[in-house]
Parts: C-alpha cells; sequence; structure tokens
C-alpha cells in the first residue's frame, strides 16, 4: 500500500495510521478480487474536520459476493467508531453507469479523490452538464422539504435545529459544487472557496451559507434563543438559492 499518500494528505497523524491499518485489512479481506480503493470527501478535498468529519472510501471490485460484503461489514463495525463510512462498493461496470444516472454523486468523486490502492478508474470522461445541473436543482428543493419536515420532527428545539441545519448545509455544498460545474465556472476548490464564487456564478449572495459553514465547523454558535431566527434565516437563503438556480438554468438552456 502506498502509505506516502496518506502522509501527504491534511489529516491528523493517528488518523492517517488508522487508515493505514483499516487498508491493509480491506486489502487482506478482498484480496485478489480488489482492484481499488479511493478516499473521496473533505479528507481528499482538505476540508476535513476532527472529530465532525467523515471518512469515505470507495472500493472497486472485481465481482461482487454476499461473503465479501459480510467482511466489509465486519471491518466497518470494528473502524467505524474512528468515523470511517461504510465503503461504496461497486464495480467497474456500476461506476461507469453512474457517471449519467448519478452525476452529482459521481463528480464528487471523479473531482476530489485520492487513489490510495490499485489503478485510477477515473478518466477523463465527460459528465453530461443538463444531467448535473437537474440533479443538482432537484436536491437543492429536496433539502428545503427535509429542513421544514426535521423542524417540525424536532418541535423548533435549539439542539433539533442546530443539528438539522449542519445536515443542510452539508448537502448542499454538493449541489453549489455541481451547479458550478454545470455552468463552467472552477469547482475544485474547498468549501468556502466554492460558497465565494456564488456572486460571480449566480449573482446570489453567500453570507448565510458562508456562517453556516462557519457553524458546522464549530468556530461560532448562537445562542438557544437564537436558532429559530438562524433557522428562518437560513431557510429563506436556501428557498432563494433554490429560485435562482432555476431562473439560471432555464436561462442557459441547462
Amino acid at each position: 500500500m502506498p502509505t506516502t499518500t496518506l502522509q501527504s494528505l491534511e489529516l491528523p497523524e493517528d488518523l492517517r495510521e488508522i487508515l493505514e491499518q483499516y487498508l491493509t485489512q480491506l486489502q487482506k479481506d478482498w484480496g485478489a478480487d480488489l482492484e481499488g480503493v479511493l478516499l473521496y470527501g473533505s479528507a481528499a478535498r482538505g476540508d476535513f474536520i476532527a472529530g465532525r468529519s467523515n471518512i469515505n472510501f470507495l472500493v472497486l471490485v472485481r465481482k461482487l459476493s454476499v461473503s465479501g460484503l459480510q467482511r466489509a461489514g465486519q471491518l466497518h463495525r470494528q473502524w467505524g467508531k474512528h468515523h470511517i463510512v461504510a465503503p461504496l462498493v461497486m464495480t467497474q461496470e456500476d461506476l461507469s453507469r453512474s457517471c449519467y444516472l448519478f452525476p452529482l454523486e459521481y463528480f464528487q468523486m471523479q473531482e476530489h479523490h485520492v487513489l490510495l490502492v490499485g489503478k485510477d478508474p477515473f478518466g477523463a470522461g465527460q459528465i453530461d452538464g443538463t444531467q448535473l445541473g437537474w440533479q443538482c436543482e432537484q436536491e437543492l428543493l429536496a433539502n428545503v422539504f427535509r429542513v421544514r419536515q426535521r423542524f417540525v420532527e424536532g418541535e423548533g428545539r435549539a439542539e433539533a435545529i442546530q443539528a438539522l441545519l449542519i445536515l443542510s448545509i452539508t448537502a448542499v455544498l454538493p449541489c453549489v459544487r455541481g451547479i458550478l460545474r454545470a455552468l463552467g465556472h472552477p469547482s475544485k476548490r474547498k468549501d468556502v472557496q466554492i460558497l465565494e464564487c456564488l456572486p460571480s456564478a449566480l449573482q446570489f449572495e453567500p453570507t448565510v451559507l458562508l456562517e453556516m459553514l462557519q457553524m458546522k465547523r464549530g468556530i461560532n454558535s448562537p445562542g438557544s434563543l437564537e436558532w429559530p431566527k438562524v433557522y428562518d434565516r437560513y431557510l429563506q437563503t436556501l428557498e432563494d438559492l433554490c429560485k435562482r438556480v432555476q431562473a439560471v438554468r432555464q436561462n442557459r438552456g441547462l
């Protein structure tokens, strides 16, 4: 395993050691069926926050089997406590099909990943801009609905609002990246830089989204009595973003 790749990542030293052990066991479990292991998401992008961010792996295998997935489940039970998400296990055929069917997910992995084992499966394959734009718009609107629903579920309590807003901004960021990519703007940047592109790309003010990103990172937090106001401001911003994305896509024929 090329441990020098892990050493070059912006991750805590103890976490890199954990990931080396995890990868060693993963290679042992899959054996000759393992074609590649890629790290993607915030850890590969440079936005990882210790104690808050998850570790995401794409595991490519020659063939899928129940026994292989069972071993993966046992490995996850052992290492999940370190914020390692259950790996996305796919064949090369699965990955190729997802380029068209799930362009946003494919784009996120293609744009920000680090090859740890095997060969890199992402070439210069073109993602359909119209499909990508459509999925991003759909996901943004679904996010609006979820934010409303989770507010009801949490009865508007401060702790519930905080949790739902963090989940929401986490889901919004990939959509913003995807929209920028569909519009031909740079998208391979860190989260803050991506949001700061919104005024030029969409003529949209990102102040509230940037504030929410800071809250997600634990940099600041309002008092318990302020959370309903924060929620109201964020929901309005999210609704406005959906409308702006829809208008831009229609005007540009995406």
